[in-house]
């Protein structure tokens, strides 16, 4: 091709690969700004942690219908290769947490096949974490789980059985394991997975439960690869609003929260004077709603997650990698200022 200018060239550059076609039968929220390439992204992400080039052939349908065909408000249909979710966001879920869940689904379909419900939530739910960013629960036994409807599956508990099993064994490993797994009985995966792995399931339920701090992976927030490096001080402003592409989330009648994220790396170790303080539209009272979550990024030993809702206060942080997910109802500002004072 012969461009005459920068500009032309340009314009024939074929823009970056859309993983996700919406159709819309209930339409009480609509998507905001920021949604699509939030999602898309997630996905480039997912690709890389199965190892697999992104494909220039793979899209998955998402209806949002009042009709869902499972008992949940959302599910992935592997006959009709399909999401169905009643509606993009609800009070008291994480901000797209819910669609990016069953977006993973769909990846492990494509390149996996399916596996045993324990094994299919555990992988999902590791990597997209639908539930809020809490304290973790104390480790428990999963046995009883493994021949489980989906229902009965812990998510939380099955995400770190899977982490753990993928770190310590491996993935190729594992991927077996979750191919042979599907229509199992109990017995039948305990099995399995002593053949494959060449150690009785209690063995590796034994490490599992008295080894290290377990976790999940943190591909929903922490991005290494593009944090921004600090030094002494770190100062941000942002605005929420559905037509802000950086912000992901919804719009409808009720106004739920929608969100934003910055990855940061502190250069130092030390004492740093955390600032959050949020403006708010006249006379509102949504405010409290507004946090910002700060996830420590890394192995399990690692991770933690602190939240905020407004904060002036001390803190000491070590240098590395954290995510700051900006959690705010519409028309919200806020300010986070972080300064290192002391070692």
């Amino acid at each position: 091709m012969l461009c005459l200018s920068d500009a032309s060239c340009e314009e024939d550059t074929p823009t970056s690969q859309r993983y996700i076609e919406f159709s819309f039968e209930n339409e009480a929220r609509s998507l905001c700004a920021g949604s699509e390439d939030h999602l898309n992204h997630y996905f480039e992400r997912a690709f890389e942690f199965f190892g697999i080039d992104a494909p220039d052939d793979f899209s998955v349908p998402v209806r949002v219908t009042n009709e869902v065909p499972c008992p949940w408000r959302a599910c992935y249909q592997p006959d009709k290769k399909a999401v169905y979710i009643s509606d993009l966001d609800k009070l008291g879920d994480r901000t797209s947490a819910v669609l990016r869940h069953e977006l993973t689904h769909a990846i492990i379909d494509r390149f996996w096949g399916q596996g045993a419900p324990f094994l299919e939530e555990g992988l999902a739910e590791s990597l997209s974490q639908t539930l809020d960013r809490a304290t973790p629960p104390p480790l428990a036994p999963v046995g009883d789980m493994l021949g489980r409807i989906p229902a009965e599956v812990d998510y939380t508990a099955a995400a770190y059985f899977v982490r753990f099993l993928v770190d310590t064994r491996g993935l190729e490993r594992f991927k077996q394991v979750f191919q042979r797994s599907l229509g199992r009985s109990r017995a039948e995966i305990e099995a399995l997975m002593a053949s494959i792995y060449g150690e009785s399931f209690q063995a590796l339920e034994a490490e599992y439960l008295s080894g290290p701090a377990r976790c999940q992976y943190q591909l929903d927030v922490c991005e290494p690869e593009s944090a921004t490096a600090v030094g002494d001080r770190f100062h941000l402003t942002r605005a929420a609003s559905c037509d802000d592409p950086e912000f992901y989330g919804s719009a409808g009648a009720d106004d739920l929260d929608i969100a934003t994220q910055q990855t940061i790396e502190l250069e130092s170790g030390g004492t740093y004077r955390l600032q959050i303080a949020y403006d708010v539209p006249p006379l509102s009272t949504e405010y409290p709603r507004s946090q910002v979550v700060m996830t420590r990024c890394g192995d399990c030993e690692e991770q933690s997650i602190r939240t905020f809702r407004q904060a002036d206060e001390e803190l000491q942080l070590e240098a590395g990698v954290y995510a700051l997910e900006m959690v705010m109802p519409f028309d919200t500002v806020v300010t986070i200022d972080l300064q290192r004072v002391g070692p």
